[in-house]
């Protein structure tokens, strides 16, 4: 049976309990505050603004580079064109979250579908999507400077023994990457509790967590 190792706290979540003269608990009302303070305020206005940019600077960038594609593909560009899709993938899901933030959308009191609940609990409120493609761009960044490495100082064995499924395989990398150190975990082990949304509490065992803590946080 899964046991809760790693407690979250959640400061946003605020629970009224109305008790009656026998001290009997009559409703549980989950709510956000009704005014937002101001370090949430700014908190909220610079990850707006920055994933804004985010979006438009990349889609800028993206179409640049299709179009240079067309005329001067290379492997190069294709991992590239594949770096700046999940920069961009993942500006959209943060402009989203902050979004679903700012509405109060991230409220888990019952009024809508569990299954919901559980979709935006890991894939937004937990920042699941947005993780994955932070983490695949990070993986896609190691495979574009090894690639470049090996063009550049190994050129002859490069042009040698460099293949297109080559190409492939540093494409599909990062977003393999994302998913399993990302996606997968965040599944497996973010729940809603207590109406809270508790990303990556629910392990196995410490050891597990602890492990997980190191590879989060590196």
């Amino acid at each position: 049976m899964d046991t809760t190792i790693w407690p979250v706290v959640d400061n946003t979540t605020e629970v009224q309990h109305n008790i009656t003269s026998g001290n009997n608990l009559q409703t549980v009302t989950l709510g956000t505050p009704k005014t937002m303070p101001l370090t949430d305020y700014i908190g909220y206005t610079i990850g707006f603004t920055a994933a804004s940019i985010g979006i438009i600077a990349n889609a800028v960038v993206l179409v640049v580079l299709i179009r240079a594609r067309r005329e001067f593909g290379s492997n190069v560009n294709t991992l590239i064109i594949n770096q700046t899709i999940l920069d961009f993938l993942a500006c959209c899901f943060i402009f989203i979250s902050i979004i679903f933030y700012i509405t109060d959308r991230l409220v888990y009191n019952g009024s809508r579908l569990q299954i919901v609940d559980n979709a935006l609990c890991i894939f937004i409120d937990a920042g699941a999507l947005p993780g994955v493609c932070m983490t695949g761009g990070k993986v896609g960044l190691v495979v574009i400077t090894l690639e470049r490495y090996f063009k550049i100082v190994h050129a002859i064995a490069h042009r040698k023994y460099y293949r297109d499924w080559m190409t492939k395989v540093g494409v599909a990398l990062p977003w393999i990457g994302g998913i399993c150190f990302v996606l997968i975990p965040s599944i497996g082990t973010t729940r809603i509790i207590r109406g809270t949304c508790m990303r990556l509490t629910i392990w196995p065992n410490k050891a597990m967590a602890l492990v997980s803590t190191y590879v989060i946080v590196s």
